[in-house]
């Protein structure tokens, strides 16, 4: 089944169907977060170029509680997803939830393209250069702005920053690019992380190489689309009927692991219906692309445009890999990985690592069928994963009470003890 949606979604995509994008309406996150009992703000920022992304900010009460005395923390999501990801597990599970009762000042971001981030200042969605990015220009553009936000709204100079999947490869992309952003981190908690794909081990993924694997003619054609959005699609691949809570639970289950890294042996199906009313989140096939090619050299690199291509935009025949020696947080990296995620392996999340050296620490997750999606929302996720990223902020939160900029050197010193 996974080589027939594979075939299908590209072949319909080749027939250029003007159905143009699903933005079916359907619950914001706002709407969810305020269904869970707590409210949040809206926040509008514009990208250098060009791009409106809303944040959202999570409030225990409507009066602003968001003080300066309450560290920031952005949460960035992953593929496909959007900030619906950190909330519609609801306040049982989500780390949100658990950040928020735990003190801390609450930030979802939102990259382009996605429904949060659709608004451009000269383009639309259904023009195709619209759809010209990667997760390169999240990284390199998106990420960048939102923090800065952030920290002039807050009054901090550093928060703290959680991603899943994606969401942690545009802060790869961001610290080797522009290195100036280390210093505006407290901690850095890296959910399945994605960098280097050489081990990758799904289907789906492995089942785009032919097609997407080598720049060419379709590369240039499939990429400026939105990925699996038009809304034949969506029902012909069952997405549709999977958010209806009657739908059949047992197949939209495998539809979604077929998809989404992997058979998990800790997800509640009840959830279904949930997930696929936020996903897959509308963003361009270029990231999907992007992450073929990262499998398919074994480098963790910039876009490749092909040997003409990449000499116009990079002055050379292949494209450049990310400065990863650039990667000098003040405190290290925190990786959280398991050995049955089929998009974010072992092997290749444990190369990055080795690389970065004190400035990564790994948390193998020795589960067994504990999978891509399980750490935003398995079951023992409360367990497994929010525990470790709260206790391990607070570390760092009560190391740094009371001390100025000058201090960071001995606080990292005496928080490396911790680990």
């Amino acid at each position: 089944m996974k080589s027939c949606l594979i075939e299908i979604i590209f072949v319909f995509v080749v027939l250029h169907l003007d159905e143009g994008v699903d933005s079916a309406a359907g619950r914001t996150t706002a709407d969810r977060i305020l269904s869970h009992g707590y409210y949040s703000e809206s926040h509008s920022v514009t990208t250098s170029d060009g791009f409106t992304l809303q944040l959202f900010r999570i409030k225990k009460s409507r009066r602003s509680d968001n003080g300066p005395q309450r560290p920031a923390v952005l949460l960035m999501h992953g593929f496909t997803g959007s900030s619906d990801c950190w909330v519609f597990m609801g306040p049982e599970i989500a780390l949100s939830y658990e950040l928020v009762e735990r003190g801390y000042d609450v930030w979802l971001g939102n990259s382009r393209g996605n429904p949060y981030g659709m608004r451009h200042s000269s383009m639309s969605p259904k023009e195709k250069k619209y759809w010209r990015f990667s997760w390169h220009e999240i990284g390199t553009i998106d990420l960048p702005t939102m923090m800065d936000y952030i920290l002039r709204e807050t009054g901090h100079s550093a928060l703290h920053y959680v991603g899943h999947s994606q969401g942690t490869t545009i802060m790869f992309v961001l610290l080797s690019s522009r290195p100036e952003y280390n210093h505006k981190l407290k901690t850095a908690h890296m959910l399945a992380p994605i960098a280097y794909m050489k081990n990758v081990r799904s289907e789906l993924l492995l089942d785009m190489v032919p097609l997407l694997g080598t720049y060419g003619p379709l590369t240039a054609a499939l990429g400026d689309e939105p990925f699996m959005q038009q809304k034949f699609l969506q029902q012909m691949l069952g997405f549709e009927k999977c958010r209806n809570p009657d739908a059949d639970m047992k197949m939209c289950t495998y539809i979604l692991f077929s998809i989404y890294g992997g058979a998990s042996g800790y997800f509640n199906e009840s959830i279904i219906p949930e997930f696929f009313a936020t996903h897959p989140a509308s963003c361009s096939t270029h990231q999907a692309i992007h992450f073929v090619q990262l499998h398919v050299s074994g480098h963790f690199r910039q876009y490749d445009f092909g040997p003409k291509g990449n000499q116009k935009r990079y002055n050379r025949s292949t494209p450049p890999d990310y400065e990863v020696s650039n990667i000098q947080p003040r405190f290290p990296l925190h990786f959280y990985y398991s050995n049955f995620d089929e998009l974010s392996s072992k092997k290749d999340v444990e190369k990055l690592s080795e690389l970065l050296g004190n400035n990564s620490i790994n948390h193998f997750i020795d589960l067994k069928r504990f999978v891509h999606l399980d750490f935003l929302a398995a079951t023992n996720v409360k367990e497994v994963i929010n525990r470790g990223v709260i206790e391990r902020m607070d570390e760092v939160e009560l190391a740094l009470k009371g001390r100025n900029d000058d201090s960071w050197l001995v606080v990292i010193v005496n928080y490396n003890k911790f680990e």
